[in-house]
């Protein structure tokens, strides 16, 4: 392949260019004219291939749903007022002086409320409020 030199830097451009890659000095039609080194970097277009790009979009999406789901649980810890799990704490050593260490125990308790309400005609007829408590030691 054929390359255009820069009469002011002697840089190798292709024969498309105008304008110098490396000054910008203006290349002239009259500039010499060089063969491109084979060790020399050649400009590429990136070309991906459909299943290349069905790749990507799946990994995409499955980090984003890996991101929505970690911030959902947070975001629900966050209004239940929960702290983060921790691993429970142990005793590795017992001291005749000092008891063990029991493990500490998280309880979380879960309280929903669903409230039905029957209107006839604009008016309120009835309301049923259910309401279910789970506890989780």
């Amino acid at each position: 392949m054929v390359e255009r030199i820069c009469p002011a830097c002697r840089h190798g451009n292709p024969l498309e260019n105008r304008y110098c890659g490396a000054c910008g000095a203006a290349l002239t039609g009259n500039d010499a004219l060089a063969p491109r080194e084979p060790g020399a970097l050649a400009p590429r277009t990136l070309s991906l291939s459909p299943a290349q790009m069905r790749q990507i979009g799946a990994a995409l999406a499955l980090g984003a749903a890996t991101l929505a789901v970690e911030v959902g649980k947070a975001w629900l810890r966050r209004r239940m007022g929960t702290p983060a799990p921790v691993a429970p704490i142990t005793a590795v050593t017992q001291n005749p002086i000092t008891p063990a260490v029991e493990p500490v125990r998280v309880t979380t308790t879960i309280i929903s409320q669903r409230v039905v309400e029957i209107w006839e005609r604009g008016e309120l007829v009835r309301q049923v409020v259910e309401r279910h408590v789970w506890r989780k030691e």
